[in-house]
């Protein structure tokens, strides 16, 4: 599975507290994957020898601190392998300050899982990651404790279905199926239909599939729950996906705010 960093320390620049130490590798983070300390994912690129501003990649290995809250992801062109010695070799410049040992890590896909009560903590922050990430707030934005506390209970006990896609114990990707019944219409006997909401797929993982195979999981949902249309209110940047999937644009919506437009 690729995985994009953004490298705000390229290989020959210098630490920025201090300027004797020159990074011999590239050096990053993976946007939309937060990581105990706040901020986003930190890895280290493994295998090109020129600076870089983005590299996309595969995950090979984890670099786990035992005296400190972070760990560090090793990413390397896709179908390169380094041995543990190899990688500890490479990032000993950092990781010698540190009580630190490497874990090396298969291939991977996303593993697609349905939230339940084990599950609503990573759903409920993803959901959080999306609407910071749609709403253009930053990324250590507070919700308000009740909004948080309502988007819970929705997780748990509302008419629906929401799939994570599952990278190890991170969320990396979300889709929710909210179902609901109408007056049967000719054209939809059964009355039964559904919106679908909360697509999103951290930045760094980002032309994978993840989506699509996000949606494709809930459209075989909806057709055994008899649902007969799924609506969704589409962005500029997914309504290519939409498109590719059969969603069809229509321009029949209106829409009224109860409480606001008196």
């Amino acid at each position: 599975m690729r995985i994009t960093a953004r490298i705000d320390r390229p290989l020959g620049s210098a630490h920025p507290r201090d300027p004797a130490l020159i990074y011999p590798v590239n050096y990053g983070e993976v946007p939309g994957v937060l990581a105990p300390d706040g901020a986003w994912q930190d890895a280290y690129v493994l295998g090109v020898d020129v600076p870089l501003t983005t590299f996309t990649g595969e995950r090979i290995a984890v670099i786990h601190r035992r005296d400190d809250v972070e760990d560090k992801w090793v990413l390397a062109p896709e179908g390169m392998t380094f041995t543990a010695e190899e990688i500890m070799a490479a990032v000993h410049f950092m990781e010698q300050y540190f009580d630190a040992w490497v874990e090396l890590l298969p291939p991977a896909k996303p593993a697609i899982v349905r939230v339940d009560a084990d599950m609503v903590d990573a759903a409920l922050r993803i959901r959080l990651d999306c609407l910071r990430a749609v709403g253009g707030l930053p990324r250590g934005h507070e919700f308000p404790p009740a909004f948080i506390a309502s988007t819970r209970d929705f997780l748990l006990h509302a008419d629906q279905t929401t799939l994570l896609a599952m990278d190890g114990d991170i969320p990396v990707g979300c889709a929710t199926l909210c179902y609901k019944t109408c007056i049967p219409t000719l054209g939809h006997p059964t009355g039964k239909r559904a919106h679908l909401m909360n697509v999103y797929t951290a930045w760094g993982y980002r032309r994978n599939g993840v989506a699509r195979a996000l949606i494709l999981s809930l459209h075989r949902e909806a057709e055994a729950r008899g649902v007969t249309e799924i609506t969704l209110d589409a962005t500029d940047e997914g309504r290519r996906l939409y498109t590719a999937l059969g969603y069809r644009a229509s321009d029949e919506a209106m829409y009224y705010d109860v409480g606001r437009n008196d």
